[in-house]
């Protein structure tokens, strides 16, 4: 044991580090009068509940998470007191004094965990002196000149080269690091009773913590020795990491998170990359919020970490190279992120390229402008998905579409804001055009999770629609004169409503002159028991009540108007335009046969489009 750490030691290092400014390492504070504000960062939320005070405490009303400085590193770093105290203190700039008793003042030995990082950054050191000021690592600094990079940004990431032959484990000798501390740090391997380097003749990455200090190496091979390898039929990895060690556990670690954490709240969007040289190529450009999960896929630790910097408004982008191999980890990223509650967006690189390649297309900026374009064309994680596992759902059997449908439920399963879910399952009926009431019985029957806990005790729950609809139907139940409007004019079918409500609109067909207390019967019929809470809403709310503002007495013509074109016309016209999208794509791979279809089909739209907007 090193000893202890004192109280008065405690104390200031207590009053040394800002709550505020701490805290703002993990989201985004406002001052709120004598106090700030923010999204609590140990819950996934969307409106503020923790409360930060000037007395050096935090209290969330939310999940109760409440303490201090060190409340605060212990949970999120998951850290032992003394580790949170040395942590803090080396943010401090203070140095620790360990005591051999609480009436002694002998200084002890520092703390294992300070010895250790110490080996890492000496070992950092080591490996950028090596690059940089022996001939051993001018391969290394021409492969990185070749990859665009600047020498700047390669000493901004403290790049280096690992020479192997036992060079850092007789460095650390001529500096008093023992061997077996490197072998913690898997730096250092025993090769019959001899200590040698772990990595050699590899570029190393250093793995940072949130506050900069290196904790772990990505080590790349260099391209020539990969291919003789390969010629020589050795398997050898492209990519070396370290394994998990008292300082690093790959599972919870993202690499550059301390550079793009001020970034990506500052352009209020983090972008999540695959390789380390990604990272450096789009920091080269100017891309400074962007970060990359090495040696593992996306977990919910890293999600979670993800979520709290972008939230409050950000977005978090997922841009995965564009071969095969990346865009399934995309999926499997979008799939971790939304059950871990953290909305996502995917950005697809195109023509199979990587984002370090997009970015060097060309020198004149070019290929800056096509990776800004990328991330402005990124789509939303259940749009990716449901794009990616179903890109023509019309052409799917009713198996394959409840197939589908259930992949993307069960990455809903535990979610626990009921709002997100309702606009989830929204979106999910409208693509596969799956009644949504179903969906979210489909949903609440799955194994677990809090819908389902929910719903057990409930009459059938009532079901959802979009915005606009609603108000459409709300609009025609309480204006029995626009009717005609609707119908005749504007074309409004009850094919246009999710199955569940077609029977509202039957009946108003049938008898256009029905009051709107007469539709509540049909509220107690069995099998319309779903509706009931809707229709008793619209026939009891005046639209003057609607929403926010309300439907002001005089407009309900032009709201009735412009929901419908909202709920029906839009969508039909974003069908045609991806439609021309994929026309465009078959032409250019020469698919005649798949541009005709994919022509009729579109005509087909138009046709209905003119026949729609002709009334």
């Amino acid at each position: 044991m090193p000893g202890f750490i004192g109280e008065d030691q405690v104390r200031r290092i207590k009053e040394a580090v800002d709550l505020v400014q701490l805290l703002g390492d993990y989201t985004t504070l406002k001052r709120a009068g004598n106090h700030h504000t923010g999204c609590c960062p140990f819950h996934q939320e969307r409106s503020p509940s923790m409360h930060v005070y000037d007395d050096g405490h935090y209290h969330c009303f939310g999940c109760g998470a409440h303490g201090d400085v060190f409340t605060v590193i212990r949970e999120k770093e998951h850290l032992d007191f003394s580790d949170a105290v040395e942590v803090l203190a080396r943010r401090a700039g203070i140095e620790i004094t360990y005591e051999a008793g609480r009436g002694g003042g002998n200084r002890l030995a520092r703390s294992e965990r300070d010895q250790l990082t110490d080996a890492m950054e000496l070992a950092t050191r080591f490996y950028e002196h090596v690059l940089w000021e022996t001939a051993g690592g001018k391969p290394a600094r021409d492969y990185l000149a070749s990859r665009g990079l600047s020498e700047a940004v390669i000493r901004k990431f403290r790049l280096g080269w690992a020479p192997g032959s036992g060079a850092l484990v007789d460095e650390a000798r001529r500096t008093r690091i023992d061997a077996t501390l490197l072998a913690k740090l898997d730096l250092a391997i025993d090769r019959n009773g001899r200590w040698g380097d772990r990595f050699f003749e590899r570029v190393t990455f250093p793995i940072c913590d949130r506050f900069g200090h290196p904790i772990a190496f990505s080590c790349r091979l260099l391209p020539e020795a990969e291919r003789r390898a390969k010629e020589e039929g050795r398997g050898v990895g492209k990519y070396v990491n370290s394994t998990d060690t008292p300082l690093y556990h790959k599972g919870d670690v993202i690499f550059n998170l301390h550079h793009a954490r001020a970034p990506a709240k500052e352009k209020g969007r983090l972008i999540v990359m695959e390789g380390p040289t990604d990272v450096m190529a789009a920091a080269d450009a100017g891309f400074s919020e962007c970060v990359a999960v090495l040696g593992t896929a996306l977990t919910p630790e890293h999600a979670k970490q993800l979520g709290t910097i972008s939230g409050n408004g950000g977005k978090l982008v997922l841009l995965f190279d564009g071969d095969r191999a990346g865009q399934t980890n995309s999926l499997k990223a979008i799939r971790t992120c939304l059950m871990g509650g953290v909305p996502s967006w995917v950005a697809v690189v195109p023509n199979e390229m990587d984002p370090a390649e997009l970015l060097k297309e060309d020198a004149d900026g070019g290929g800056v402008a096509a990776f800004e374009q990328v991330l402005t064309n990124a789509r939303a994680d259940v749009d990716h998905l449901l794009r990616t596992l179903a890109p023509r759902p019309y052409e799917l059997e009713h198996r394959d579409l409840l197939a589908v449908a259930d992949q993307v439920l069960d990455c809903l399963r535990n979610l626990r804001d009921r709002e997100l879910i309702d606009l989830y399952l929204r979106d999910l009926a409208r693509y596969l055009n799956l009644d949504i009431q179903r969906l979210g019985k489909r949903l609440a029957g799955g194994a677990g999770g809090p819908v389902a806990a929910a719903d057990a005790t409930a009459t059938p729950a009532a079901p959802d629609l979009p915005a606009e609809l609603d108000a459409v139907l709300h609009i025609l139940v309480r204006r029995p004169e626009l009717r005609p409007l609707a119908f005749d004019h504007l074309g409004l079918e009850p094919s246009h409503l999710p199955a569940a409500y077609r029977p509202i609109l039957e009946r108003l067909l049938l008898e256009p002159d029905c009051h709107a207390d007469s539709l509540l019967l049909m509220g107690e019929e069995p099998e319309l028991l779903p509706l009931k809470p809707a229709l008793f809403r619209w026939v009891t709310r005046d639209l003057a009540e609607r929403g926010t503002g309300g439907i002001p007495p005089g407009q309900e013509e032009q709201e009735l108007r412009t929901s419908f074109e909202r709920a029906i016309i839009s969508p039909l016209e974003d069908e045609i335009h991806r439609i021309a999208l994929q026309i465009t794509e078959a032409i250019r791979d020469k698919n005649l046969r798949e541009s005709m279809r994919l022509g009729a089909e579109q005509l087909a739209l138009i046709k209905r489009l003119k026949d729609l907007r002709g009334r």
